[in-house]
C-alpha cells in the first residue's frame, strides 16, 4: 500500500465507494430515476433534468494539462474549501488527530479541523522588523511542535493575509523533517500573481506534498467554486470515497470550460498583469497615507498594511464605498487591514480616501 495511506483514517481504506449509474452518450437514460423533460429556461448543452457527470472529467483534463500533471493526480473540488475539508476528513479521526497552521494564515483550515473534532497546532509565523523579512516560516517551531498524532501541514504561499512567498529552502527543509509522518498541504490559491515558480515540483521528491489551487481569482470565477487538489493517485482514489457523485453542477462545468479556452486564458494573463502593476502602484501610494505604517510585500492579489487605527482605516474609506478586510480577533494582526487590488479606478478611488488632502479635509 502507498506509504501515505497508511496516514489516512483505517475505517476509510475499507469503505466500498458509491457506484453511480452509467452515462452514455445516445442512450434513452432510464437508470437514474431523472425527468425525461428538460425544465422551462434550461439552457444548458447538456440538460439540468439530467445529472451532471458524477466527476466532472471533462475540467479535470483541462486541469491537469493546464497544472502540468497526470489527470489520475488530480481531483476537481468546489473550490480550495472542499478539497481543504476532504482533506481533514479522510485523515482526521475525531478527538485523535491533528493538523498543524501557521498563523496569521487563512482561516478556513483551523474551521474544518474543528468542524470534524480535530485538534489545531500552531507554529506562529516568525516576526521581523523589516517587511521582507517578516512574517517567515518557523522551520524549528514546526517540526518540534508536530507530533505522531499530526496529520496535516497546512502551508499557504503566497500567505493570506500578508502576500508573501515562504523560501523554498523552508518548505523543503519541513517536507523532508515530516516525511512519513505527516501530509505536507501547500495552498496555491493566488500562485498565478506571483512571479515565483509553484511548489509543484516537490511532488517528484516527496509523496506526502498535496498542492490546492482554485480558478476563484486568477479565472475570477469565484461564484463558481472551483479548485483543484493535486497529489498522488492512491490518495485520490481515497478520497474519492469522501466526496460524493454529482457534486459539481451542469452549468459550472460549462462555465469553467469556457473560462479554459484559449482566449480565455489570454484574457486572464493580460488582467493579472495588469493587476499586479496596479498592486504596485497600491502600495507605493498608500506609504504617503497619514493612516498607514507599515506594508508589506505582496505576491497575491491583495496587500497588508498596518494602520495607526484599523477601525479608523475602515471607516474613512467607508464613506467613499469602499470594504476593506480586518483581523479584529487575530492578535498578530492587530490594526492591520487587507486590501485587495481592484480596478485603476477603485485604486484611485481609495487612495483618495487615505491621502493626506482628503483627511486634512475632514472627510
Amino acid at each position: 500500500m502507498n506509504d501515505i495511506l497508511k496516514l489516512a483514517r483505517n475505517d476509510l481504506k475499507s469503505l466500498p465507494p458509491y457506484i453511480p449509474g452509467a452515462y452514455e452518450e445516445g442512450f434513452v437514460r432510464m437508470n437514474a430515476n431523472e425527468s425525461p423533460w428538460t425544465a422551462p429556461g434550461d439552457s444548458t448543452e447538456r440538460g439540468l433534468n439530467i445529472y451532471p457527470p458524477p466527476r466532472p472529467d471533462s475540467i479535470n483534463a483541462c486541469l491537469s494539462a493546464q497544472y502540468s500533471v497526470t489527470p489520475d493526480s488530480l481531483m476537481v473540488t468546489r473550490g480550495t474549501s472542499e478539497a481543504i475539508d476532504l482533506l481533514i476528513r479522510g485523515f482526521c479521526t475525531a478527538g485523535r488527530d491533528q493538523i498543524l497552521i501557521c498563523p496569521p494564515t487563512f482561516d478556513m483550515y483551523r474551521l474544518y479541523a474543528g468542524i470534524q473534532g480535530a485538534e489545531v497546532l500552531t507554529a506562529p509565523l516568525l516576526r521581523a522588523e523589516d517587511p521582507q523579512k517578516d512574517f517567515a516560516l518557523d522551520v524549528p517551531g514546526i517540526l518540534s511542535t508536530s507530533t505522531e498524532r499530526t496529520k496535516l501541514i497546512f502551508i499557504c504561499t503566497p500567505n493570506n493575509p500578508n502576500g508573501q512567498v515562504f523560501s523554498a529552502a523552508d518548505v523543503e527543509a519541513i517536507c523532508r523533517g515530516v516525511e512519513g509522518r505527516s501530509l505536507v498541504v501547500i495552498d496555491e490559491a493566488y500562485q498565478e500573481f506571483s512571479d515565483t515558480p509553484s511548489f509543484r515540483a516537490l511532488q517528484d521528491t516527496f509523496e506526502h506534498v498535496v498542492l490546492l489551487r482554485t480558478l476563484s481569482k486568477f479565472l475570477a470565477l469565484a461564484g463558481v467554486r472551483c479548485g483543484a487538489l493535486i497529489g498522488q493517485s492512491a490518495l485520490i482514489k481515497l478520497l474519492t470515497k469522501v466526496l460524493p457523485p454529482y457534486t459539481f453542477p451542469t452549468p459550472s462545468i460549462e462555465l469553467v470550460m469556457k473560462a479554459l479556452t484559449t482566449e480565455s486564458l489570454n484574457i486572464s494573463e493580460n488582467r493579472t498583469a495588469l493587476l499586479r502593476t496596479e498592486r504596485a502602484r497600491l502600495a507605493a501610494s498608500l506609504v504617503s497615507s497619514p493612516l498607514v505604517t507599515k506594508i508589506w510585500p505582496s505576491d497575491a492579489n491583495f496587500v497588508l498594511v498596518a494602520t495607526t487605527n484599523g477601525q479608523n482605516f475602515v471607516k474613512t474609506v467607508h464613506r467613499a464605498g469602499i470594504l476593506v478586510r480586518t483581523f479584529p480577533n487575530d492578535p498578530l494582526l492587530t490594526d492591520c487591514v487587507r486590501i485587495t487590488v481592484g480596478r485603476p479606478e477603485d485604486n484611485d478611488r481609495l487612495l483618495q480616501a487615505v491621502s493626506s488632502e482628503e483627511l486634512t479635509n475632514g472627510h
